[in-house]
């Protein structure tokens, strides 16, 4: 996915990766530096052939008219200046996302598509200007009725939300759109379609894919939607040892809820007593290469187990949770366990997470009601105040780049 800013109840949301940008030209002289330039001269931007976009982060967009002779249950249109959108009037509840395509800077077509869509159709899910996208495009954008918007390679996110934050009146509160409260249902219900859609779509792709839960409120996301679409997906958990027993009541409760088995894989006993032996019980404490030897046979030795012979591995890592997340793709191939890896909520907020707990009422850890946010072994993770980073209930005593445990090859840790 492109860089895009999505504007949320909550604020303006950066996601996605930023191109490489090329450093700016130099400045030369005008007229060779001989004087003025009588005759401006300005470059030509040639608009593109085809559509700007063929994919979005949930798959391929469909044109207008494919659409209309189809439409796919939560899949995204991507609109020409050209289409009549009119057209779409009472076709538009299955979609997960419409695009409206910017084929140059200013096109006030694509202002007109916005204003139809939410006016006139009633169009009350994400809208996204992409193309010839600038940054000092996004308020007007925002105004008709844009809530999502894929800024031009060469464009600094800064710039645009420096633009957003520098007019008094928000999108939320124009009557165009509705009220804010519609704008945040349609943006849930977009983000539980995506889900769905990409753990369907993993399950038909691979013969034996595993849910590597922690019972974190994000596997606990993951889990509800397995189960719900009755997926062909295995669910594991690691009982390190040394978890709380609030994180373990959840393994029978959540067998008892949805129906499923849970295979628990824990650490061999010979490697605990060696460690034991070597460091002491809580060894860990005493510096980072004990603790991730300590990580290493509670965690990532009972992980290699569960994984073993299997074609995918899913994850609830998001990006926000932690800066060495915050490149995390959707779908990566770890090569060191060499499978395919999935994060389907990288791109989830906590907010977005704590939506789909009240909205299906699934089983959450109640230590997240007593102050803990990042959840992992009992003598390894403490509450934390209002505010503060989720990542500082882990492993407190040690420096901020130093919290990884292994299980996450790519630096992201967990």
């Amino acid at each position: 996915m492109s860089l895009v800013i999505e504007l949320e109840a909550e604020g303006p949301q950066v996601r996605g990766l930023a191109a490489e940008r090329a450093p700016p030209p130099p400045n030369t002289p005008a007229n060779g530096g001989n004087g003025d330039v009588r005759k401006k001269i300005v470059p030509v931007i040639k608009p593109p052939a085809g559509p700007s976009a063929s994919e979005w982060e949930g798959g391929k967009y469909l044109s207008m008219q494919e659409w209309l002779e189809g439409a796919e249950q939560g899949g995204a249109i991507l609109l020409q200046p050209a289409d009549d959108v009119r057209a779409l009037r009472g076709r538009l509840d299955n979609a997960a996302l419409i695009s409206v395509d910017f084929h140059r800077i200013g096109d006030g077509r694509g202002y007109t598509h916005a204003f139809l869509l939410r006016q006139r159709l009633d169009y009350r899910g994400r809208l996204r200007a992409l193309g010839a996208v600038t940054a000092d495009q996004v308020h007007a954008m925002a105004r008709v009725g844009f809530d999502s918007l894929a800024l031009r390679a060469d464009q600094d996110p800064a710039t645009a939300l420096a633009a957003l934050g520098a007019f008094s009146t928000p999108y939320q509160g124009a009557p165009i759109a509705g009220a804010a409260a519609e704008r945040a249902e349609a943006a849930f219900a977009a983000r539980v379609r995506l889900l769905e859609r990409a753990l369907t779509e993993l399950a038909a792709r691979h013969a034996r894919p595993v849910l590597a839960t922690s019972l974190s409120a994000e596997d606990m996301v993951i889990t509800d939607a397995i189960a719900r679409l009755k997926l062909p997906i295995d669910i594991v958990t690691l009982d390190t040892g040394r978890l709380n027993a609030e994180t373990l009541a959840l393994i029978p409760e959540t067998r008892r809820r949805y129906g499923i088995d849970i295979a628990v894989f824990r650490p061999e006993e010979s490697a605990v007593a060696a460690y034991v032996a070597a460091h002491g019980r809580d060894g860990f404490y005493e510096g980072v290469a004990q603790r991730k030897a300590c990580c290493g046979v509670r965690k990532v030795a009972p992980l290699a187990r569960a994984l073993a012979g299997r074609d995918a591995w899913i994850t609830g890592q998001r990006r926000e949770q932690a800066v060495t997340r915050g490149a995390l793709a959707e779908s990566e191939f770890d090569a060191d366990r060499n499978m395919h890896k999935y994060n389907p909520l990288a791109a989830w907020v906590w907010a977005d997470v704590l939506a789909y707990a009240g909205r299906f009422d699934i089983p959450m850890n109640t230590l997240y009601g007593r102050g803990y946010v990042s959840i992992g072994c009992e003598p390894c993770t403490k509450a934390i105040k209002p505010g503060q980073d989720p990542r500082e209930g882990r492993w407190w005593w040690e420096n901020q780049d130093s919290k990884e445990c292994g299980l996450h090859s790519n630096g992201s840790g967990i």
